[in-house]
């Protein structure tokens, strides 16, 4: 992977932690319903973007599908999970994805995972969980299972992104935000209640963090990652958002002033070495594609 996709990837992963603890805030702590906070978020997305959904893509349904598991799939899922689960398990369980894509795509794409990848991921996922396992915290309940279908929701979904031809980044979002509008707005108004009464009465926050969420990170960050969905194997880019939970445990400590831990730095060390050996797999960078 080139230095400057790797940073890119650097910024996205900071971008999405950012994120992960604004939503947990408005979400938990002010009571907006998640998935009409989903919702909401990508009717925005949807006009902002609506020039690049002509011409219509031929065949529409994989780009549908692809859609709705990366956009209503993943979020709808994830955001309504945040309301049950504190931020930090969530992340955990979130990096099941990470395995999984890598077993999605050797299956599904014949992409050659090889030894020191697996390797790679095997140390950088440990240094994960060594970084946020909180035993107190682990449950079976509802809003593990949230999570962790919205992380299966994504990682099939940027399998199946891959094998997409003549979908730039900005018009697979366009598609992404609109096929996922509708089913979550019907999900919202027959799961939730007072929609409109909870959100005005915590409107800055709301509006705060719609504006980020969908404009910062749907439009740019997700765009980004998308981009690099195409240049570059999806067990590699999947493997390197291992950077996001350790980095919004970083920000619960400078933000949120929550103290360190010996486990925190012995993780942190581990997933950057299993990050350090995922990237030096590949001993050229792969074309640059013309997206």
């Amino acid at each position: 992977m080139r230095p400057v996709d790797f940073l890119s990837m650097v910024g996205i992963c900071l971008i999405w932690a950012i994120n992960a603890v604004l939503s947990r805030y408005v979400i938990a702590v002010a009571g907006v319903p998640p998935i009409f906070l989903s919702s909401s978020r990508f009717l925005l997305v949807a006009l902002v973007l609506w020039p690049f959904l002509r011409p219509l893509p031929r065949p529409l349904a994989p780009v549908v599908a692809t859609g709705l598991l990366m956009g209503a799939g993943h979020f709808g899922l994830l955001l309504s999970g945040y309301g049950l689960i504190s931020a930090a398990l969530a992340a955990i369980l979130l990096q099941i994805g990470v395995p999984m894509t890598a077993i999605l795509s050797a299956l599904m794409l014949q992409e050659r995972i090889g030894l020191r990848r697996i390797i790679g991921i095997a140390i950088a996922l440990m240094g994960t969980i060594v970084v946020l396992w909180r035993p107190g915290e682990i449950s079976a309940g509802l809003g593990a299972s949230l999570v962790l279908l919205a992380a299966t929701s994504l990682a099939l979904g940027s399998v199946l992104l891959k094998g997409l031809g003549g979908m730039t980044p900005l018009r697979m979002q366009a598609w992404t935000a609109t096929t996922s509008i509708l089913p979550l707005a019907l999900v919202s108004t027959l799961l939730e209640q007072d929609q409109i009464a909870k959100v005005s009465a915590h409107g800055l926050a709301f509006g705060s963090l719609l504006l980020f969420s969908a404009l910062i990170v749907t439009v740019i960050s997700h765009t980004a990652y998308y981009r690099l969905l195409k240049l570059y194997d999806a067990s590699v880019v999947s493997s390197l958002t291992l950077m996001f939970p350790l980095m919004t445990v970083a920000l619960g400590i400078l933000v949120l002033g929550e103290q360190t831990t010996y486990s925190f730095w012995i993780g942190t060390a581990l997933a950057i070495i299993g990050v350090v050996v995922i990237l030096f797999r590949q001993k050229k960078a792969p074309p640059v594609a013309s997206i």
